[in-house]
């Protein structure tokens, strides 16, 4: 198991940046967060918060609503939110943050009745090359669009490899808690809990493209163009060097070649997908039936 290090500031100054700029409406407003399911919640202060329920498996049966959610990270979820999250009724909170993340930015929660429990399970690695790249990268300035973006690239080819242990402990969680609805984030909900509801959605039959689908969905989730922006005034001034917004780009986004990168990984590796399942995280036959049991209609 690794953590972040030197991404630490990064990825904390990254989610204090996406949450004032989420595609979110409507500061003052009533939600019944249960009766009409959304794929993308209306949720300001916790960003990217997503259903990854009412997606088509391949035999004709469909994922849960309101069982599986996926987001960014809750340092600066707001008190005034706090019902509408608990109406969700999460039983669970996965928490795939480093250490150093979860310091700097702790997890907050208002409703003692409702509190879920917490499952951490750190997934990303400083010793890794890409992770060092990125962090030397970002501090001196010294990088283009399409370097940040290969790095991006070779994160998701080493993530699922070198995280085995950390993604079975996820469905291991999966299937304890049973049809209870749960939360998986990061600090961007994007790149670590992306792989992760792709992981999800692979093992319940859902097809590929609909998975990329899901994927991409993180694109219509933030205001990329202005967060780029912002970011891109802090890493200038932070680097004593001038950063365009459209280098950034590849931090806020997701591209379908991040994904495509990861089961190509995968594949190599082990063979296939269900050869993954199997061997790395676990996921038996039988435990893929009962997970299906419990997260499909």
């Amino acid at each position: 198991m690794r953590n972040y290090s030197g991404l630490v500031v990064v990825v904390g100054m990254l989610a204090g940046f996406l949450s004032p700029f989420s595609n979110c409406v409507a500061e003052e407003r009533q939600v019944d967060a249960i009766a009409a399911p959304t794929r993308i919640l209306d949720i300001q202060s916790i960003i990217n918060f997503r259903d990854i329920g009412g997606y088509t498996t391949v035999n004709g049966r469909s994922t849960k609503w309101r069982k599986v959610f996926r987001s960014g990270d809750m340092s600066r979820f707001a008190a005034k939110e706090q019902p509408v999250v608990s109406a969700l009724g999460i039983n669970m909170v996965v928490d795939l943050r480093s250490s150093e993340e979860r310091l700097r930015g702790p997890s907050r929660w208002y409703d003692e009745a409702s509190r879920p429990e917490i499952v951490l399970l750190p997934i990303g690695g400083s010793a890794a090359d890409w992770s060092s790249s990125l962090s030397r990268q970002l501090q001196t300035g010294g990088f283009s669009r399409a370097e940040l973006h290969a790095t991006f690239i070779e994160m998701y080819a080493t993530v699922p490899l070198d995280n085995t242990l950390e993604y079975r402990a996820l469905f291991n969680a999966l299937l304890a808690n049973g049809d209870e609805p749960v939360l998986i984030h990061c600090t961007g909900g994007k790149d670590r809990t992306g792989i992760a509801a792709a992981l999800i959605l692979a093992a319940l039959d859902v097809p590929r493209v609909t998975i990329m689908h899901d994927f991409l969905l993180t694109n219509e989730a933030i205001d990329v163009a202005r967060t780029a922006k912002m970011l891109a005034m802090i890493f200038s001034r932070d680097a004593d060097s001038q950063i365009e917004p459209v280098a950034i780009e590849p931090m806020l986004v997701v591209d379908p070649v991040y994904l495509e990168t990861a089961f190509a990984a995968i594949e190599a590796e082990y063979g296939s997908l269900d050869n993954y399942f199997r061997v790395a995280l676990g996921l038996t036959a039988a435990r893929r039936a009962e997970l299906r049991a419990v997260l499909l209609d």
